[in-house]
C-alpha cells in the first residue's frame, strides 16, 4: 500500500476524554437514561425516598436526591472514574450479580458528557462534594450534606453538539423521564419517588402499607385500573412469578402500563413480554395490551444482565422456561379470577343504562322517532377520506336509519334444507326487505328472520362497524359536528400519561375532543363529536389517547383512532332497544361494506337454520 493508502489507513489511539464521550453514548442517550442510571443508583445505596428534579425537562439541569447510605470522601473521589465499582472484584462475580448496577460505568459517562456534581456523605463527620465538567479532573471538596447523595447534571451534552441535535423538546423529554421513573416506582413499590420542575409535581408517590405493590399501581394507573388487576402468584422450576395482571377486558393500544423486573431491575424483555401475550392469546384484539405487573425471581446465576450497557436487556440460561413460566403465572391470575385484596375494593359490574345527559335537537322528525339510534350514526369524517358536505353525511346516514319495509309481511314456509351447523362471519342471505327483526336477547343480541332461519347478531359490534362506516365515509378535512357537553367530563390519567397527553390534544381536537388541562394529572373534556354525548366520555378520550399514542403514523393510526370513536359511540351490551331502533340498527349494519366482523376482527353474528332447529327437537 503507497503513502497516501497508509495516511488514509491510519489507526490512531483515541484521546481518554474523546473516548468516553463515545462509550457515554452507549449508556446516556438522553435526559431519562440519565435519571434511570442515577435512581438506580439510589435504589442500590438502599435510598427509602428518591427526588427528581428538572429543568426544561431535564435538557438543561437534573437534580436527582435520595436518603439512602451514601458514601465516603474516598468512595466518592473514585466513583466518577470509569470502570469503578463496589458491587463486583472478579470475572466470576459477573455471573451472580444482585444490584441494580456493578459496571462503573453510569457516574463517569454522565460527567463526561454535561457539568456534573455530586454531594454525598454517610451521616458520620463532613461530607464531599465532587465536580466534574465534561470529563475533566475530578474536583473533590469538603462538603455539608445530610445522610444521602444528591447528583446535579447541567447542560447535558453541551460538548457533543451532534447528540444534543437529537434531543426532542422538554415536553417530550419530560415524558420519557416520567414514563421511565413511573416504571421504577411499579418495580419498587416500597420507596417513595418525586419528580418536579418549575414548582410542579409530575409524580408523587407514597409508600403504601408495607409497601404493597396495588396501592403502587393503584397511585400510578389509577384505582379503576388496580381493581381490574387480578393477583400472580406463581412459581415453576427455577422461576418465582408474582405481581399483578389485568383481566382481558382491560386493555390499552400500547406495552406503557407493563412493567416487567427481574430480581428487581426493570427490564424491557421480549421474550418474557412474548409470555405475557401466550397468556392473553385468543382472548384479546389485535394490538391491544393489558396492564401487568410483574416482578420475575430467580437465581441470579440463570441470568445474564451484562448484555447491554444500559443493563435493560436480559438473558436467561432457560429461555423457554421463563417465558413458559411468566405465561402460566398470566394465565392462571385470569382464569381463576380470585379476588383482589381489600386494599383497592372489588369493582362493581359496569352498568349499561346510565342517565345520559340531555342534548339539544339536531334531527327531523323522523329521525327523532329513531333518536337514539340516529344519534349514534356518525356523520364525522376520516382525515384521509374524500371530502364531501356534512349534511349530504348526515341525510345519508338518516336514511339508512329508517324503519325496515315490509316488517310482518307474511312469509312463505322454507322448502327443507339439509342440515347446516351454525355459521359464524357469514351474512343474511336475503335481502334487507325480506328480514324481520324478532326480538331482542337478553339486552345484547338482536334476533332476526329469514326465510329458513334465524341470525343472532351482536347488537354492539353491529352498530360498531355501521358508525365506522359512516366515520370513514365522510370527507377528508372536514370537521366533526360537536356537541358541548352541559357538564364537562374531567378525566384523570396516570401522571406519566398525563404530561405527555397535552402534546395529543390539537390533535384529537381534529376528531372532535375539545380538551384542556384541569389540574395535574387530570383533563375536562368540555365537547365531542355528537355521536359519544352521552355515552363513556371518559373512556373513549382515553382510548383515542392511547391510540394516538400508541398507533404508527398514517392511515392506522387515523383507523384506530376512529374504531376507538365507533366503539364508545355504539349501543352497549345491556342497552333495551325499541323494535324501530332494532330494525334501524340491523339495516345500517348491513349497508356497511364489512358487515361480517367488527374494526377488532370479531364476528358479528351467527346463522340457525330452520332444519338445526327441528333437529334438536327431534324433528327429523
Amino acid at each position: 500500500m503507497g503513502e497516501k493508502g497508509n495516511e488514509h489507513a491510519s489507526i490512531r489511539v483515541l484521546d481518554p476524554r474523546v473516548a468516553q464521550q463515545v462509550a457515554a453514548g452507549e449508556v446516556v442517550d438522553r435526559p431519562a437514561s440519565v435519571v434511570k442510571e442515577l435512581v438506580e443508583n439510589s435504589l442500590d445505596a438502599g435510598a427509602s425516598r428518591v427526588e427528581v428534579e428538572l429543568g426544561d425537562g431535564g435538557t438543561s439541569h437534573i437534580l436527582v436526591r435520595d436518603d439512602g447510605t451514601g458514601m465516603s470522601q474516598e468512595d466518592a473521589a473514585v466513583s466518577v472514574l470509569r470502570h469503578a465499582t463496589s458491587k463486583i472484584r472478579a470475572v466470576q462475580d459477573l455471573e451472580s450479580v444482585g444490584t441494580l448496577g456493578f459496571r462503573g460505568e453510569a457516574l463517569p459517562s454522565i460527567a463526561s458528557v454535561s457539568s456534573f456534581c455530586l454531594t454525598t456523605s454517610t451521616g458520620e463527620g463532613a461530607g464531599t462534594k465532587v465536580a466534574v465538567d465534561g470529563g475533566a479532573e475530578a474536583k473533590v471538596l469538603p462538603a455539608s450534606h445530610p445522610k444521602g447523595t444528591t447528583i446535579l447534571v447541567d447542560r447535558l451534552f453541551y460538548n457533543v453538539p451532534a447528540r444534543r441535535a437529537f434531543l426532542k423538546g422538554p415536553r417530550a423529554e419530560r415524558a420519557a423521564i416520567l414514563e421511565t421513573l413511573t416504571h421504577l416506582a411499579v418495580a419498587h413499590p416500597e420507596v417513595a419517588f418525586r419528580l418536579s420542575e418549575g414548582g410542579r409535581d409530575y409524580l408523587s408517590l407514597s409508600v403504601g402499607q408495607n409497601g404493597d405493590l396495588l396501592e403502587r399501581l393503584a397511585q400510578v394507573h389509577g384505582v379503576a385500573k388496580a381493581r381490574s388487576m387480578r393477583k400472580v402468584e406463581y412459581e415453576s422450576g427455577a422461576f418465582r412469578v408474582s405481581g399483578y395482571a389485568a383481566l382481558p377486558s382491560l386493555t390499552e393500544g400500547s406495552r406503557a402500563r407493563q412493567t416487567l423486573s427481574v430480581n428487581g431491575r426493570w427490564v424491557r424483555a421480549e421474550n418474557l413480554t412474548r409470555g405475557i401475550d401466550d397468556a392473553y392469546r385468543s382472548t384479546l384484539p389485535s394490538g391491544r395490551y393489558p396492564p401487568v405487573a410483574l416482578r420475575i425471581e430467580v437465581d441470579p446465576r440463570r441470568v445474564d444482565v451484562n448484555v447491554h450497557p444500559t443493563k435493560q436487556v436480559v438473558r436467561f440460561s432457560e429461555e423457554r422456561a421463563a417465558r413458559a413460566a411468566v405465561a402460566a403465572a398470566v394465565r392462571e391470575a385470569i382464569e381463576w379470577r380470585p379476588s383482589p385484596p381489600a386494599a383497592v375494593p372489588r369493582p362493581t359490574e359496569p352498568s349499561y343504562s346510565q342517565e345520559r345527559l340531555p342534548t339539544p335537537p339536531r334531527t327531523s322528525p323522523s329521525q327523532e322517532r329513531y333518536g337514539r339510534i340516529a344519534e349514534r350514526r356518525p356523520d364525522y369524517p376520516s382525515p384521509s377520506a374524500p371530502r364531501r358536505d356534512l349534511n349530504e353525511v348526515r341525510e345519508k346516514l338518516a336514511r339508512a336509519s329508517q324503519p325496515l319495509s315490509g316488517v310482518g309481511a307474511s312469509r312463505p314456509e322454507p322448502a327443507p334444507e339439509p342440515f347446516e351447523p351454525p355459521e359464524r362471519g357469514a351474512l343474511p342471505r336475503s335481502r334487507v326487505e325480506d328480514l324481520r327483526v324478532i326480538g331482542q336477547l337478553a339486552a345484547g343480541y338482536i334476533l332476526v328472520e329469514e326465510p329458513g332461519a334465524m341470525w343472532v347478531v351482536d347488537q354492539h359490534v353491529a352498530h360498531e362497524r355501521a358508525i365506522l362506516d359512516g366515520l370513514t365515509d365522510a370527507e377528508e378535512g372536514s370537521l366533526p359536528t360537536t356537541q358541548a357537553l352541559l357538564v364537562p367530563e374531567v378525566v384523570e390519567l396516570p401522571p406519566a400519561e398525563a404530561e405527555s397527553a397535552e402534546g395529543y390534544l390539537e390533535e384529537l381536537a381534529v376528531y372532535g375532543f375539545e380538551a384542556e388541562p384541569f389540574g395535574p394529572s387530570s383533563f375536562r373534556v368540555t365537547a365531542v363529536i355528537s355521536t359519544l354525548a352521552g355515552r363513556d366520555v371518559a373512556g373513549a378520550f382515553k382510548e383515542a389517547l392511547s391510540a394516538a399514542r400508541g398507533s404508527g403514523p398514517g392511515r392506522r393510526r387515523e383507523d384506530h383512532i376512529l374504531a376507538t370513536i365507533a366503539c364508545h359511540s355504539a349501543v352497549r351490551l345491556g342497552d333495551r332497544l325499541s323494535q324501530a331502533e332494532m330494525e334501524a340498527l340491523i339495516k345500517s349494519w348491513l349497508n356497511s361494506r364489512l358487515p361480517a366482523t367488527c374494526p377488532h376482527g370479531r364476528s358479528i353474528c351467527f346463522r340457525l337454520g330452520v332444519n338445526e332447529v327441528a333437529r334438536k327437537l327431534d324433528r327429523h
